[in-house]
């Protein structure tokens, strides 16, 4: 029997396939078109647009509000593809096209000309006021005539509806923002200037969701990236910084500080070695000495960047004392002592729960939230600041958000907000994801400090289950 692809599947080539185009359009900017590295990721984007054109005649590519879309089928932006959905669109508004279009008889030799026409002379010098008719002129010039482009313009009906959810604006600067910390560190890593401003306003974009709505915004903290850990960790830390500087009420501008400052706590890492970064067994103690410098290093890189202003100082304080714990062991040693920072204080909380619950080269099993803050309690007093402990544990609740668990009516059920009052914290608001026999559902939204009559059990992995508990936050 002849089924139709599920949503799940058809997400999934569409996801794929916005891998590979990226992949394949960024080393068509650095080799030219005879060159043999073109050819694997050729051959996977048109593997990505055979299955894509399956049982049609063509399919499109289309860019609707910064949003891309498979035909009428939007591509979710997650944690995997956001960089290549990222450059997919800015290339496509350099040349000011809203619509790509691949046809049945597409050959790889069409597909390689058409990126070159695409990138060449627009990506590369995005100058003219006529870059749609460039690209029109080069795929006339290449006789073209499988890849098919319409103008980038206003579109109207239910896709043409620019999204302004919280949830979709949340997203948006989340993803964004761990492309600009992946630029600024790349570029500081390459002794290049680096642009402080994008990181400047993203953080105050993201200070205004926070204060909008602070559990759309600490969801996201549940998206981990195991190939993009340090950028997707300084995010997470920043965002879990902002939502403890909000309790101790900090205003917009002591919560942009601090947004700033932990968002570049882990700098210093960019002069580590990348092979030590990336080692899957443990550390030798030699090796541990390396890495216990990245805090000193961190100070050093940080001086140098210019456009922080008055922001500097706090920055390098955070840089040089997450890793301080409160009774001041911990590292890098101190000649004399002296009390570490509240802003050190908060980051070595935040960067310590994200790193527990992150997989890593040198973590492959990641602690569960709600586990990861009772080993954190076993260390009130000396690692951390038992007050600011409690606060941070009242922001994310006993059960944190993204907590995938097991009710008293067989349920499961995923964690979507902390409960705001104390008395309550153990009942948070849940999202039930499975019946009482497991069928996944789309379930109801429930408080159950509003529902005595029903408990947590327990905790679950879901790695186990197979859950992504992400999804539910993008």
């Amino acid at each position: 029997m002849n089924e139709k692809p599920s949503m799940g599947k058809k997400d999934a080539s569409g996801k794929e396939f916005i891998n590979n185009l990226h992949i394949l359009i960024k080393t068509a900017l650095i080799h030219d078109s005879s060159n043999i590295a073109i050819t694997t990721p050729l051959t996977k984007t048109m593997d990505s647009v055979h299955l894509l054109l399956a049982g049609r005649d063509s399919f499109s590519l289309r860019l609707i509000h910064d949003n891309l879309f498979i035909n009428d089928t939007k591509i979710r932006v997650d944690i995997e593809n956001f960089l290549a959905s990222m450059f997919l669109t800015g290339e496509m508004k350099k040349n000011n096209t809203g619509k790509i279009t691949f046809h049945l008889q597409l050959s790889a030799n069409e597909l390689r000309q058409f990126v070159y026409a695409f990138i060449s002379p627009v990506s590369k010098a995005p100058t003219s006021n006529e870059t749609f008719e460039d690209v029109l002129d080069k795929l006339s010039s290449y006789s073209i005539k499988n890849i098919t482009i319409d103008r980038l313009q206003e579109e109207t009906g239910s896709l043409g509806q620019p999204v302004r959810t919280t949830q979709e604006m949340a997203a948006n600067i989340y993803f964004k923002t761990i492309s600009v910390v992946s630029e600024i560190m790349d570029s500081t890593k390459l002794k290049n200037a680096a642009n402080m401003t994008k990181a400047k306003r993203l953080i105050q974009s993201m200070v205004d969701l926070m204060l909008q709505d602070e559990s759309t915004i600490l969801g996201l903290t549940t998206l981990k990236a195991y190939d993009e850990y340090t950028y997707n960790h300084s995010v997470n830390v920043s965002i879990l910084s902002l939502a403890m500087g909000q309790r101790l009420g900090y205003n917009r501008k002591e919560l942009s500080d601090l947004g700033m400052a932990t968002l570049f706590h882990d700098i210093g890492k960019i002069d580590m070695p990348v092979d030590l970064l990336n080692k899957p067994t443990d550390f030798t103690p030699e090796e541990w000495q390396i890495i216990r410098r990245h805090p000193v290093y961190g100070v050093k890189t940080l001086l140098k960047l210019k456009g922080l202003q008055e922001r500097a100082i706090k920055m390098v304080m955070v840089s040089f004392e997450h890793h301080l714990n409160y009774d001041l062991s911990g590292y890098p040693k101190l000649l004399s002592p002296k009390r570490v920072s509240l802003f050190g204080r908060i980051a070595s909380i935040t960067d310590c729960y994200d790193a527990l619950t992150s997989s890593r080269v040198y973590n492959r099993n990641p602690f569960l939230p709600d586990r990861a803050l009772f080993f954190m309690m076993k260390k009130s007093g000396t690692a951390f600041d038992p007050t600011l402990l409690k606060i941070f544990i009242n922001v994310v609740g006993i059960y944190p958000v993204g907590t995938l668990v097991l009710l008293s009516t067989n349920e499961l059920g995923l964690v979507i907000q902390a409960n705001p009052s104390p008395v309550n914290i153990h009942r948070p608001l849940i999202k039930l994801i499975t019946d009482p026999k497991g069928n996944e559902i789309d379930g109801d939204t429930v408080d159950l400090s509003k529902h005595e009559n029903i408990t947590i059990k327990r905790s679950i992995d879901h790695r186990k289950y197979g859950v992504d508990v992400s999804k539910y936050f993008l």
